[in-house]
């Protein structure tokens, strides 16, 4: 494990600055791709229990050895309380969660097959429309005329890129998390892995959202120019497995749409190789899509279902914090690296990681990496 530091400061919830937080007895925080982190604190004694409130923002810099300071999460307070530890003091903590929160506190407020809520477009460039419309700058006010979009001194969302499929969607009245979190795994399940992040800023309470394809950060793998390999033999890799699994495969959706019995709209999609595998292989399913309006809607929920249970090689393990791969300094999350593990190479993004600090200042780490693709698709 190598040695890191780290500097914690809170603020209120428009930035402005209420203690650098030296009174923390212990602490964690993680992170999890297009999904929402956290952050536990425990405070020492003295700490002023009044500056916490709902919202107040703690930031989290680390400086591993020899890297430069990040800045790692920039959470919200939205739980604390006191309890007794194992000594029997009383010990007040904090709870909050990472910066992506802020996009699950919206719904996608719009009636079926409105234009904001019934959609044909790129994927990244539909999560970031999905958000305009209903947290960003074309966010209308609600019913009594106040705003339902974040102050755009605090939140701004990047301009679109076009850089992932075509997808169809409907929508309405759900939470805008999961609909993004879909969007991205038709992206994916399309051959287009795509990301999405709430980015902070050294300004406090200053975010913007932005998307990615193939990963969050920078390639480190071994197609790159400095690759990063986690192996057994570099002693930076635990839990290692692999599996090729084909238990779950369907190759023949039919996609059911509106209309009743024989004026049901019914559109099947398949994969004839997969078919053709063995003399038994085809394995076919339903896809209910009711709630799509066209048949190009229809068939696009078919195919990413056939997409979505394609037989997939999967990989998995812990990626350690090494002399010779030092987090923060030769690679980050959103990285995508290479592992090998029976004399086979994954090459995949760094999924999460969560990163623990004691009362003396122990820093205990632990990231991972999960790889899925198609059977053949290496």
């Amino acid at each position: 494990m190598t040695s890191a530091r780290h500097r914690l400061a809170l603020f209120t919830d428009i930035g402005l600055q209420l203690d650098t937080l030296r009174q923390v007895e212990s602490f964690s925080y993680w992170r999890v791709v297009n999904d929402v982190g956290g952050f536990k604190m425990v405070m020492k004694p003295d700490f002023d229990v009044t500056l916490i409130d709902v919202d107040h923002i703690v930031q989290f810099w680390r400086q591993a050895r020899g890297g430069e300071e990040m800045l790692m999460v920039s959470g919200f307070c939205r739980k604390w309380g006191w309890y007794e530890n194992r000594d029997g003091e009383d010990r007040f903590f904090v709870e909050g969660v990472d910066q992506n929160d802020l996009l699950d506190r919206r719904i996608i407020a719009y009636y079926a097959e409105e234009a904001e809520s019934d959609k044909t477009d790129f994927a990244d460039d539909m999560i970031k429309a999905i958000l305009r419309e209903n947290m960003g700058a074309l966010a209308p006010n609600d019913e009594a005329g106040r705003p339902r979009a974040y102050d755009a001194t605090y939140f701004t969302i990047m301009a679109d890129t076009t850089e992932a499929p075509s997808v169809t969607r409907s929508f309405s009245w759900r939470y805008v998390l999961p609909v993004i979190q879909e969007i991205a795994q038709s992206s994916r399940d399309l051959g287009t892995p795509l990301f999405f992040d709430v980015v902070p800023t050294a300004v406090p309470a200053v975010f913007t959202v932005q998307t990615y394809i193939n990963q969050l950060g920078v390639d480190r793998s071994m197609a790159s120019a400095v690759p990063v390999i986690f192996s057994r033999d570099y002693q930076n890799l635990e839990k290692p497995k692999w599996e090729e699994d084909w238990l779950d495969e369907r190759n023949y959706v039919y996609g059911g749409g509106q209309g009743e019995e024989d004026d049901r709209v019914i559109d099947p999609e398949d994969d004839v190789w997969r078919m053709h595998k063995s003399v038994f292989n085809r394995r076919e399913c339903f896809q209910d899509a009711r709630e799509e309006s066209t048949q190009l809607g229809v068939a696009n929920k078919a195919y990413e279902r056939m997409q979505r249970e394609r037989p997939v090689v999967r990989f998995e393990a812990d990626l350690l914090d090494s002399p010779h791969t030092i987090f923060g300094k030769d690679w980050l999350y959103g990285d995508k690296i290479t592992a090998r593990y029976h004399d086979r190479e994954f090459s995949g993004m760094v999924d999460g990681y969560r990163i623990s600090v004691n009362d003396a200042g122990e820093e205990d780490f632990m990231a991972r990496m999960e790889v899925e693709y198609a059977f053949g698709w290496e």
